[in-house]
């Protein structure tokens, strides 16, 4: 979407990631932080099968209980149907409430950054991903030693040896409900 100066605009309040379908009960800081990392996500063009893993996964942490996942599928679709790329990082990050909210959207980057890579990359982290990833810090004008922390928090969590699902829980605590065990494959004792 583009305003009358060509800048792309994100989804206005009738997109199905703004305010249609499963996506239209999060308040618009939550929304926000999904549609950055989906931005993240599209930065090198194209986002990767663990990239919409990723994405199911904070939008299934994100709704609020009892959303069917067809409904979580649906989500994400529309996110990824926005072609994010586009979007001036700055208009998104406007929308997140607070300090806590920017730096959950570092900490979601980076997890987001280091879940794939495009064949032929020779560092682990997709250089086009990067690039956005700098933008994005360039304007959340955070201070360097609470970037610093919350990669390092990041990285951390990604190390340990949890499930991807705790992983994002962590990450958005707060921002949403566990997700339903209707129609889910874990078994009960998952959530104990």
């Amino acid at each position: 979407m583009a305003s009358d100066s060509g800048t792309p605009q994100p989804a206005d309040a009738g997109s199905p990631a703004a305010g249609a379908g499963p996506l239209a009960g999060l308040n618009p800081s939550q929304r926000a932080l999904l549609r950055i990392a989906c931005w993240v996500a599209w930065s090198d063009g194209d986002v990767a099968e663990e990239e919409r893993d990723l994405l199911e996964k904070v939008v299934a942490a994100t709704l609020p209980g009892g959303t069917p996942l067809v409904d979580t599928a649906d989500a994400v679709r529309a996110l990824v149907g926005e072609h994010l790329q586009q979007v001036d990082p700055a208009l998104l990050v406007a929308e997140l409430d607070g300090p806590e909210a920017r730096l959950q959207a570092v900490k979601l980057a980076v997890q987001m950054m280091g879940s794939s890579s495009l064949p032929g990359d020779g560092t682990p982290i997709n250089p086009a991903e990067k690039v956005a990833y700098r933008r994005l810090l360039e304007v959340l004008a955070l201070p360097e030693a609470e970037v610093e922390e919350a990669e390092w928090a990041a990285r951390q969590e990604l190390q340990k040896p949890r499930s991807l699902l705790d992983l994002i829980t962590h990450t958005l605590g707060g921002f949403g409900a566990w997700p339903s065990l209707e129609g889910s494959e874990l078994p009960l004792g998952y959530w104990l």
